[in-house]
């Protein structure tokens, strides 16, 4: 391989040989200065070891919880396993059945009874669900017009639409 005869520069004062440049050349890298004898590198990262550390153990530590268990456990509570119960839902006028879900005690769904023959409430043939006091259902939406119908039963059959 034959050696390359051309010459790199660094900036435009190298290829002029500016004097100052010339002069300033020697001093590119400057020497490194003396390390302070009172502290190491190796002080220096045993303490940033030490604050991530214990920065870490700090940020790991969860709250204590306490978990209180029944004195007397009730038969018909497991904490494993949802309970279901049929209800109603009366607002003013208005009178829907109900499926409660609960765990422990503790209502965490509310939707239309569908197994019921007192009164529905549908939205596109889906029964709706009741939260906080207003019927509510996912209907799946296509590109361009759609039609919603909700529509709803009382016992005597009487129907309501909108």
């Amino acid at each position: 391989m034959e050696e390359s005869k051309k010459i790199y520069w660094k900036g435009i004062e190298q290829l002029a040989n500016n004097p100052e440049f010339v002069r300033n050349a020697n001093k590119e890298f400057p020497e490194p200065p003396e390390e302070d004898p009172g502290h190491s590198r190796r002080d220096f990262l045993k303490m940033m070891g030490f604050g991530v550390s214990a920065a870490a153990l700090a940020a790991c530590e969860a709250p204590i919880r306490k978990a209180i268990p029944y004195v007397n456990k009730p038969m018909d509570i497991d904490p494993s396993i949802a309970n279901y119960y049929a209800s109603s839902y009366i607002n003013g006028g208005d009178y829907c059945s109900i499926v409660v879900k609960t765990r422990e005690g503790r209502p965490i769904k509310i939707e239309g009874n569908a197994l019921s023959g007192v009164s529905t409430v549908r939205c596109n043939s889906v029964n709706a669900a009741i939260t906080a006091g207003s019927y509510s259902c996912v209907v799946p939406l296509v590109a361009g017009a759609n039609t919603i119908i909700v529509q709803s039963a009382d016992i005597a059959g009487n129907l309501a639409s909108s």
